[in-house]
């Protein structure tokens, strides 16, 4: 970042499934809110921050010239804070402060009452999936279940202890799966299960162009303006936040 370029030229994603954006995409608003508290030196983010130079891979980007990315402002209580002092100062308050910076590099500071009774560790993670989940509508509860219990039940263990795990685990399962899904329903996305996702979605999806499209009542992606399939390879600069919540 001291130079003022980044890369990512690996990728688990499967070309084939457009209905999944890539992750590319998905995380570029919380990268650009970064930035701006990387190159804090600017003042005026939006006129004066150099762009960003993005080496990411994603499908149709042949890594050929860079994504020209510019920082976002973010919205923190009392004014973003140096990245020395948050990196630093020890200070009781400061916590507070880095709470704040997190949440608003998510943009998720409506949710910081639910987010702050949730322990340290599991803080980001909350943020992640609230954050991802919002995002990208193809995922469902059994996704979010999967997520928080490799959170909760991994972790150093082996396949004999997985099996003998206590229901002492289930109790922090439901808190935390509570604390995504009520976030997220205050941004209008209510995570189903597969089922009822599956009831209300078949035969409304339909291959168009370079990525997926609802048919009848439904909404296009492009409509919304997620610019996972619009946004191909090349030096294009993104100045402004162009996804339907981040």
């Amino acid at each position: 970042m001291s130079s003022g370029e980044i890369e990512c030229s690996n990728t688990l994603e499967d070309e084939l499934d457009q209905a999944l954006p890539s992750q590319a995409f998905i995380y570029r608003p919380i990268r650009q809110r970064v930035y701006s508290l990387l190159l804090e030196d600017c003042q005026d983010v939006a006129s004066t921050c150099p762009a960003v130079k993005e080496w990411f891979v994603y499908p149709g980007n042949p890594l050929r010239h860079p994504d020209l990315v510019r920082p976002l402002q973010m919205s923190v209580p009392g004014g973003t804070p140096s990245l020395k002092i948050l990196w630093l100062n020890q200070e009781p308050e400061m916590q507070v402060r880095r709470l704040d910076t997190l949440l608003a590099c998510f943009n998720l500071s409506s949710s910081r009452e639910e987010l702050q009774a949730v322990e340290s560790p599991f803080q980001a993670l909350c943020c992640l999936l609230i954050y991802l989940f919002v995002q990208v509508d193809t995922l469902c509860l059994e996704d979010l279940h999967a997520f928080i219990a490799q959170a909760l039940c991994l972790q150093g263990k082996s396949t004999s202890q997985l099996v003998n795990l206590q229901r002492s685990r289930l109790t922090k399962f439901h808190n935390l799966k509570a604390v995504v899904c009520k976030a997220c329903m205050k941004e209008n996305r209510r995570i189903t299960g597969r089922a009822h996702w599956g009831s209300h979605h078949a035969g409304r999806w339909g291959r168009q162009g370079s990525g997926y499209h609802r048919t009848g009542s439904g909404y296009s992606r492009s409509s919304q303006g997620q610019p996972w399939r619009d946004q191909g390879p090349g030096s294009r600069q993104y100045e402004h936040d162009q996804w339907r919540r981040y």
